[in-house]
């Protein structure tokens, strides 16, 4: 099984050589392109508030303007991941780079809360990269080895989180305009990095011989027609709860370190920053290895768990100093996550509906993101809640109503893994092979 293995990993090497595709190049692109798309993006974060109080807007407006967003890239960013099976990643990933940029320079040129409002539709309507690169890395990579180069592109994104609050906070204390014009000049960058440097991974030929195999395939009634099968539907479900879990805890994340700590955007940028720095560890490098050491099942249902018991903690954050606490365990649980899950919904369609589904996995992460902010944001424009006797802060709702979704998350991730015995049937390979050897290292001494 071992040969077998290594004889289909060459099989895909020598696959991508045809269509002159260099992984680890591409990789390496990629990880810059994440890099630069999430520094633009992160240094708006530690504004809003700011940006809220110069406009005389309420605190619920800081959810409107992230849930104006994610409408509109909830009903642009599948159409983005069908084009990239269509007609290729590179011309796709260029066009949503290049409305990122418009979008971020109209945000610095803003002179109203509406024009924010319209910056911020723009940018999700053009938000098409995360479906498209996660598109592209399926297409590089083998099933096998899918879940580690996921994580590897939380190294570029968590690069960016981590400069991008840290530049933004620095340069919003000046004035919140820098940081916009900053991204839009950086969105420049990735465009011309992606023109010279990215290799198409869906070239024409390619695209062509994929669907003469999938017609080919056709004939045969057990395989698979369609992206709606209930592996995909459960995962699918689980990247909304972690995504919608994650973004009532981020949409409010600002403006909870403003109202509850007094920070100003440079102590905000700084907890951000130490966040990523965290993430960066975990997604950057201790994913493989613990991959490699305990297994992909086994860190996915310890994330789910852990998920839920540091949720617990969220409402008794009293001092800042705890806030770098809670976020350890909870960047550990998004930077493993995450990765694993998106990898599980790859494994389960075929090679020419990868941008497809990626786009129907990043439009519940927007449809997440509508809902998320108005929530958080709301329950911090209420102040919190008299139920009977007690009553109940906006910090205790949020932990709550997280602590809630967990539970569902841990419960639909379990009963997926308890289903479907063969998504990680390679594990049990290798573990069987590692004892084979072992035993045969015992009989030889």
């Amino acid at each position: 099984m071992g040969t077998q293995n290594f004889r289909d990993k060459q099989e895909h090497i020598e696959y991508l050589e045809k269509f002159k595709i260099n992984q680890k190049r591409a990789m390496f692109t990629i990880i810059l392109s994440i890099l630069l798309d999430s520094f633009g993006y992160s240094m708006v974060l530690p504004l809003l508030p700011g940006i809220a109080k110069e406009f005389g807007a309420p605190d619920i407006m800081i959810g409107i303007l992230i849930s104006s967003n994610a409408i509109s890239a909830l009903i642009f960013v599948p159409i983005w991941g069908k084009l990239s099976d269509k007609y290729g990643r590179k011309p796709i990933l260029l066009i949503s780079q290049v409305g990122t940029g418009v979008s971020f320079l109209i945000l610095g040129l803003s002179n109203s809360i509406f024009i924010i409002l319209f910056s911020r539709i723009l940018d999700g309507m053009f938000g098409g990269q995360i479906p498209v690169i996660r598109a592209y890395i399926s297409d590089i990579t083998t099933p096998q080895t899918r879940a580690s180069y996921m994580g590897k592109i939380m190294v570029g994104f968590t690069l960016g989180m981590i400069g991008g609050p840290l530049i933004g906070g620095f340069l919003g204390v000046f004035d919140w305009r820098f940081p916009p014009y900053f991204a839009s000049m950086f969105s420049i960058i990735s465009i011309i990095m992606t023109i010279k440097v990215i290799v198409e991974s869906m070239p024409e030929e390619r695209r062509i011989e994929i669907k003469n195999q999938i017609l080919m395939a056709q004939t045969n009634p057990g395989d698979k027609k369609s992206i709606w099968n209930a592996e995909v539907i459960s995962r699918l479900i689980q990247t909304f709860l972690l995504s919608l879990i994650s973004f009532i805890f981020t949409s409010s994340f600002t403006l909870v370190l403003y109202k509850r700590y007094g920070a100003d955007p440079s102590v905000t940028g700084l907890v951000m920053a130490v966040a990523g720095v965290i993430v960066l560890i975990y997604g950057g490098v201790l994913i493989k290895p613990m991959i490699r050491k305990i297994g992909e099942k086994q860190i996915l249902i310890s994330t789910f768990i852990l998920f839920v018991i540091t949720f617990m903690f969220y409402p008794y954050l009293f001092e800042l100093w705890m806030v770098f606490v809670f976020i350890v365990p909870y960047a550990y649980s998004v930077a493993f996550m995450r990765p694993l899950i998106t990898s599980n919904i790859t494994k389960a369609v075929n090679p020419n509906q990868q941008g497809e589904v990626s786009g129907w996995a990043v439009n519940l992460q927007s449809f997440s993101q509508t809902i998320a902010p108005l929530i958080a944001t709301g329950f911090l424009q209420i102040g919190g809640l008299t139920i009977g006797w007690f009553f109940l802060d906006s910090y205790f709702l949020i932990g709550f109503t997280n602590v809630t979704l967990a539970i569902l998350l841990l419960i639909i991730g379990y009963l997926d893994i308890k289903r479907h015995p063969k998504l990680y049937y390679y594990e049990r390979l290798r573990k069987k092979r590692k004892a084979m050897q072992k035993r045969r290292k015992t009989l030889d001494k």
